[in-house]
């Protein structure tokens, strides 16, 4: 019901727009258990996303998606291939990290070493890289430059491998992607970016709000 109710059209009309009610209807819609494989794989990949984007707005709900993720992750481990898998668990130390700052060492370690082992397995697979760019990036350690690498090989990538479900994810690079080369002060060169984009995809609230705060600094 949930595949015909919520076409991956549609849900990704939702992110560009950040009507992400539409992705905690489709998600709650979701009866596991009747899905196909490839349903399976999408709806995981729906999950990843809104549990990050909860993280934000509720922390409490966000708990309870990421229980849920966990759980269809735990259950698609011999479905997915081994870097795709270590890749999403790297994401889950990742929300762990982010509900339990103190426990930064412990969940650190589990984001490291599951990010490491799915570049060794497959450094071509762009939600991979996209994982290690985050890494990267969001990371006191990490190097913006380094991450702006992968950014711009995962982006590649999406365009020519990337599933129908997974376009969403391949504008969330471009952001991170653009931020990057902020963060390294080419300003100008992250608003042409910007502005390239705009012109495929008009419509990206994310791409116009980036956009504003680019012309408003400096």
């Amino acid at each position: 019901m949930c595949q015909a109710q919520y076409s991956n059209h549609q849900l990704y009309q939702a992110y560009i727009t950040r009507d992400m009610s539409v992705w905690q209807q489709y998600i709650d819609s979701a009866d596991w258990d009747s899905l196909n494989i490839e349903q399976r794989k999408q709806l995981l990949n729906y999950e990843y996303g809104f549990s990050a984007y909860m993280l934000g707005v509720d922390v409490e709900k966000s708990k309870m998606l990421i229980l849920r993720f966990v759980d269809h992750l735990d259950k698609m481990k011999t479905v997915l291939s081994e870097e795709r898998y270590c890749a999403y668990l790297a994401s889950v130390y990742t929300y762990q990290l982010a509900l339990n700052k103190n426990q930064l060492m412990k969940y650190s370690k589990g984001i490291y070493s599951n990010i490491q082992r799915a570049m060794e397995l497959n450094a071509n697979d762009p939600f991979v890289l996209s994982m290690q760019g985050n890494v990267e990036f969001y990371s006191p350690f990490g190097s913006k430059k380094t991450a702006l690498e992968y950014f711009q090989r995962a982006d590649s990538l999406y365009g020519v491998v990337g599933a129908d479900y997974e376009r969403w994810n391949r504008r969330a690079v471009q952001m991170t992607y653009i931020q990057s080369l902020h963060k390294l002060r080419r300003r100008n060169e992250a608003k042409a970016l910007c502005e390239e984009l705009l012109t495929e995809e008009p419509n990206n609230v994310n791409f116009q709000k980036l956009l504003e705060e680019l012309n408003a600094t400096n």
